[in-house]
């Protein structure tokens, strides 16, 4: 896999990035944060898994992923270039920036406006424009320049909303040109419903045969769907929903690392601090500090 950065910048609120990635490549490590994402797609096809829904992106649309959401870019066609602009914008900082009572609150701009946009050849046009503004204005890291960048990272947002399509995640994927990708609809499907069924029931025990049980399917196939349609393993993806749980709870309660471990499905602290510090590059004592 070769691998370019094109460009690469950050200033308070704003990190920008464009790469330019050649042959198959797969997100290997769970991408959970506490940004906004929005990503614009400059070059050949991609599928992505958004919580437990895929959609399929081709040029001249973009992805934008609220907080915490738990996503993924999954294998793109082999041979291919995966060539792509993207931002992690942090809206609340944004937001108290702008205070003005003719903007939206930009602080709940990616929960309102979370999903995909296919812009007119208009505005996908004036996307592109305002992505080498951006990037000149980011490169200065002046007052003014970071200001522009900003205003700048809002008119792509303003961009974003008005071109997003309420779509059928499904029917994206399925549109695939490439019929080697598509991913059979009943693998699919059963997979999304264990995605689901995961997520509401991540707290409890929930090992491989009684979760194969519960759907009557062996567990042989069931972590071979579960892989296919997500790109995760059923642990993998366990991990992942109770440590989202654990934060909210670092976050809003005072209950103590312990309680926490046992509440969230964890049970064993020393199993709960090193999967946390792995998913987040802290340890959960750590992220209750930073974040209060």
């Amino acid at each position: 896999m070769d691998e370019f950065f094109i460009f690469q910048k950050k200033i308070p609120g704003i990190f920008a990035e464009e790469i330019r990635i050649q042959d198959n490549f797969s997100m290997s490590k769970c991408h959970v944060h506490d940004t906004t994402e929005l990503l614009f797609l400059l070059e050949s096809e991609r599928d992505f898994f958004i919580e437990h829904e895929f959609c399929h992106l081709k040029p001249g649309m973009a992805l934008m992923v609220d907080p915490n959401q738990l996503h993924r870019g999954c294998m793109i066609t082999a041979k291919s270039t995966y060539h792509r602009f993207l931002l992690q914008i942090d809206t609340k900082m944004l937001g108290n920036f702008f205070i003005l009572p003719e903007l939206p609150d930009i602080r709940s701009f990616g929960s309102r406006y979370s999903g995909i946009a296919e812009f007119s050849p208009e505005d996908w046009q004036q996307v592109l424009l305002t992505i080498e503004q951006l990037k000149r204005e980011i490169t200065r890291n002046t007052p003014d320049g970071n200001t522009l960048t900003l205003l700048l990272v809002i008119q792509l947002m303003t961009l974003f909303s008005r071109n997003r399509v309420k779509a059928d995640y499904t029917a994206l994927l399925n549109a695939s040109q490439d019929s080697n990708q598509k991913i059979s609809s009943d693998s699919y499907q059963k997979g999304l419903e264990i995605a689901i069924y995961l997520q509401n029931h991540s707290s409890e025990p929930c090992s491989l045969d009684q979760i194969a049980a519960h759907f009557y399917i062996s567990r042989s196939y069931l972590t071979q769907i579960f892989k296919y349609a997500t790109g995760f393993t059923v642990t993998e993806y366990l991990n992942i929903c109770r440590v989202q749980k654990a934060k909210a709870l670092l976050n809003k309660t005072g209950q103590s690392i312990t309680e926490i471990a046992t509440q969230t499905g964890f049970g064993n602290v020393t199993y709960f601090n090193r999967v946390f510090k792995q998913l987040t590059d802290l340890t959960p004592l750590q992220y209750r500090k930073q974040n209060r």
